[in-house]
């Protein structure tokens, strides 16, 4: 049974027993979706996944066995021979992978499988090629062009498999023309982003959109440091993340049905943000990554422009999350999340300002930042009982305190009185819990 039908099912017998619905009401829905009608006057059939799984596996073991054997053998293969071995190998896992996703059942999980076969068959390909002709050429397009096929595929099939691995292959792709011959390749940025993100959100793939936002900020640090441009590589972290947040936000009121992606955004987003601000609340890093003319490049206005694009797309996000939550009144913005726009637009002002001598006010207003934070989840937290912002907002203020105990604190006494006001308050906190627990658990 589909795991949105057994949702629903639950769902059904919970309004039943709040008296949302009648009994007999609840039961004529779940008549209407516990047995959906069969087809050709069989049952649905179910898809087998230990069958797919353990199929995926021996086709891979398979064309590896084929791979190896025909290693073997290379030299005495003529380059005909290899040839017509590598494009048969290509176009048959493709061919046969092709025909299934339109049938019913679980054949498309299996044409998925055997596309993404063919799709590593095709790079092997490309470095065989280049193998048999002796192609001495710059090897980092071998991933590029490797990357644009799994793409295509992807988009042509709506494979999320092949999705994950150009995901992977552009990757490389950008990093080893950063790391190995010092040429930063944006194109690997945008087409993540243009290309990966689209597909995410139509196949509402949460582990697809997952890869992506982590390729994705993996690739605009590296590109943007190695433009020379430190610290814009760092406002362009944070402003992603805050523009994360507000994606998230906006995907739960519009899209329901991509909870998953929403979650994913938000942990991208806030974790993003949370480990830019807590190297802000060190004042020497905060001297440091926000001062862009220490950190300027032959390429960092190029740099800046990737900075700037996602600080106008972040800021415009809560621009509209803003009109729709206090103008039109559609759904209600926690107040410490108002804290991301705020620390976006006072990171970049300081940035353009460039103050000198001010880091320690820079740092201790990173500070406030993460104790209010900090603070405001856990009394969310207790107040509504829930036990997962009261634990983060906790394991937040540990770390600010830590923080300071190595960064602020000289001596035992005043590390030590830290930690005792510390202690009382994690007291305090357990206390207030269980009171508001038994409250609404009616005196459990």
């Amino acid at each position: 049974m589909d795991r949105n039908i057994r949702w629903l099912l639950t769902e059904i017998e919970r309004w039943k027993a709040e008296g949302l619905v009648t009994p007999e009401l609840g039961d004529r829905i779940r008549q209407r979706y516990e047995q959906p009608p069969a087809t050709v006057g069989a049952p649905a059939e179910t898809v087998p996944w230990g069958m797919l799984v353990f199929s995926t596996a021996g086709a891979i073991v398979i064309g590896l066995g084929v791979i190896l054997l025909f290693a073997y053998n290379w030299d005495q293969i003529p380059k005909s021979g290899k040839l017509m071995l590598v494009f048969a190998a290509v176009i048959g896992a493709h061919a046969g992978g092709i025909r299934l996703p339109g049938r019913d059942g679980w054949q498309p999980k299996l044409g998925e499988a055997l596309v993404a076969l063919g799709t590593m068959f095709y790079g092997a390909g490309i470095w065989l090629v280049a193998q048999i002709y002796h192609i001495d050429e710059h090897y980092p397009n071998g991933f590029l062009f490797w990357a644009l096929g799994a793409l295509a595929m992807a988009w042509a099939i709506r494979s999320t498999a092949n999705g994950l691995l150009a995901v992977v292959l552009l990757t490389i792709w950008g990093s080893c023309e950063v790391f190995d011959f010092r040429s930063p390749e944006y194109w690997s940025v945008l087409l993540v982003a243009g290309g990966l993100l689209p597909l995410a959100w139509k196949q509402r793939s949460a582990l697809l959109l997952a890869a992506s936002l982590a390729s994705l900020q993996f690739l605009i640090a590296v590109n943007v440091f190695h433009w020379g441009a430190g610290a814009h590589s760092f406002t362009a972290s944070l402003a992603l993340g805050v523009l994360l947040v507000a994606a998230s936000r906006l995907t739960e009121a519009d899209r329901p049905d991509f909870s998953a992606g929403a979650g994913v955004m938000r942990l991208f987003g806030f974790g993003t943000f949370l480990f830019c601000s807590y190297l802000l609340s060190f004042h020497d890093a905060a001297d440091d990554l926000l001062d862009w003319t220490r950190h300027a490049g032959p390429l960092s206005a190029l740099a800046s422009v990737f900075g700037w694009s996602l600080f106008t797309l972040g800021l415009g996000g809560w621009g509209w999350l803003a009109r729709r939550s206090l103008l039109q009144g559609e759904f209600e913005i926690r107040r410490e999340e108002w804290l991301l726009p705020i620390a976006l637009i006072y990171c970049f002002g300081v940035a353009v300002l460039n103050p000198r001598g001010y880091s320690l006010l820079i740092s201790w207003s990173f500070n406030f930042i993460l104790l209010g934070l900090a603070i405001m989840w856990i009394w969310r937290g207790c107040r509504d009982s829930r036990l997962g912002p009261t634990v983060l907002g906790s394991l937040l203020l540990s770390a600010v305190v830590l923080a300071r105990y190595f960064d602020l604190f000289q001596s035992l006494a005043s590390r030590g009185l830290a930690f005792i006001i510390l202690g009382f308050f994690f007291v305090a906190e357990a206390m207030y819990y269980r009171k508001m627990r038994q409250t609404k658990g009616g005196g459990a």
